[in-house]
């Protein structure tokens, strides 16, 4: 089998509500945008990868991973055994040394590849789903305590038993608080600061947030300062998420030694990007003794399939509750078939071979703003 052609497909998909972060303020436009890739070979088989971009928090924008995919990594393919993983990941990390969200897709449309002609769902070539579901972890912007309860309600009852809330000053404990007092104690509660807390904003507010019981705090402090992440990690009691911090296997190493990881947050697309290198990360936080945890910006199915294959099969290495948003919380529309869902607070782990979704090719002309392919 020969890869013959690498199609890149940028989407455009509406927004169904505003999402609120510390330090950014309102994500501006009326839509998320995002890269799609179709791996197609000499055999009839093609794979789908996504990447999905919300600049600020990842560096690498739609523009740049068009581009970086388009004249640096696909031309290299051409030619090549889509099985070979090592070999085409070693071609891709000398062309694009850094860059993991333009090389996740890629990598994504390979392990596709692979489960569409083994005829297997990826979870089993990754050693087989240690479960059929998993509890899904719902995402609250900032507001207003009313804001955020309401919305915590409504979570809770339509079965999340956890909950991720975006906090900034002045919207942290009191919110908190409100939280924990609408939805009880069996319900988990983290939060996630974007990087809008000095070192000792962050400590004040998180020691008032622990008597709450909050299970994890994500990234409090500004990125680039790891020594300022592992001071407030050293003075609370909650374990300290990164994940600005976090964009190449560099990061996570740095972060360690600083002693500035209480959690690892993975995703498909960053550190290292894609399937291949989420479970390598995996096995490294484990002989590291590192609690994981699988987590999300604003995806669409592909990349929400992709991950719900490795959280099935690597269940037991990870600690934490995993968090996928996408079409049915922040985005109106999907661009899948079937359309990734979540049901009773769960996420169903795909069934079908490959990463047990397909592109819908009308979603796809009516969203694509352009479609590039990239062949001999």
């Amino acid at each position: 089998m020969e890869i013959t052609s690498v199609e890149i497909i940028p989407v455009r998909v509406p927004r169904s509500k505003v999402l609120t972060l510390a330090t950014y303020g309102q994500l501006g436009g009326g839509w998320f945008e995002f890269v799609l890739v179709r791996v197609n070979t000499d055999e009839g088989i093609s794979g789908v990868g996504e990447a999905p971009p919300l600049p600020p928090l990842s560096p690498e924008s739609q523009p740049v991973i068009v581009d970086m995919i388009r004249s640096w990594i696909a031309p290299q393919l051409i030619g090549m055994d889509p099985f070979d993983l090592e070999g085409i990941w070693a071609k891709m990390d000398y062309v694009a040394p850094t860059y993991p969200m333009s090389k996740a897709p890629i990598d994504m449309a390979l392990w596709d590849i692979k489960g569409k002609t083994l005829r297997m769902p990826v979870h089993r070539l990754l050693g087989g789903a240690q479960v059929k579901r998993f509890s899904n972890v719902g995402l609250i912007g900032i507001g207003s305590e009313e804001e955020v309860c309401r919305e915590a309600k409504r979570f809770v009852d339509s079965g999340y038993t956890g909950l991720r809330l975006k906090i900034c000053p002045k919207q942290d404990v009191g919110n908190v608080k409100a939280l924990r007092d609408v939805v009880g104690d069996d319900v988990t509660i983290r939060v996630d600061g974007n990087q809008g807390y000095s070192v000792h904003e962050a400590v004040h507010a998180i020691k008032a947030m622990e008597r709450y019981d909050i299970e994890l705090v994500e990234q409090p402090t500004v990125w680039w300062d790891f020594k300022a992440l592992a001071e407030v990690g050293k003075r609370v009691d909650t374990p300290i998420m990164p994940h600005e911090s976090i964009f190449k296997a560099s990061d996570v190493k740095a972060l360690y030694d600083l002693g500035a990881i209480g959690a690892l947050g993975l995703k498909t697309y960053r550190p290292l990007g894609g399937i291949t290198n989420a479970v390598k990360l995996l096995d490294m936080a484990k002989l590291l003794g590192i609690p994981c945890l699988f987590h999300d910006d604003v995806e669409l199915g592909v990349s929400l399939a992709a991950a719900a294959n490795i959280i099935a099969a690597r269940q037991r290495d990870i600690k934490f509750k995993c968090e996928l948003s996408g079409n049915g919380e922040w985005m109106k529309d999907d661009v899948t078939e079937p359309v990734f869902t979540v049901k009773d607070g769960c996420v169903a782990v795909p069934e079908g071979p490959g990463l047990g979704v397909e592109l819908d090719e009308e979603k796809i002309r009516k969203y694509s703003t352009d479609l590039i392919q990239v062949k001999k």
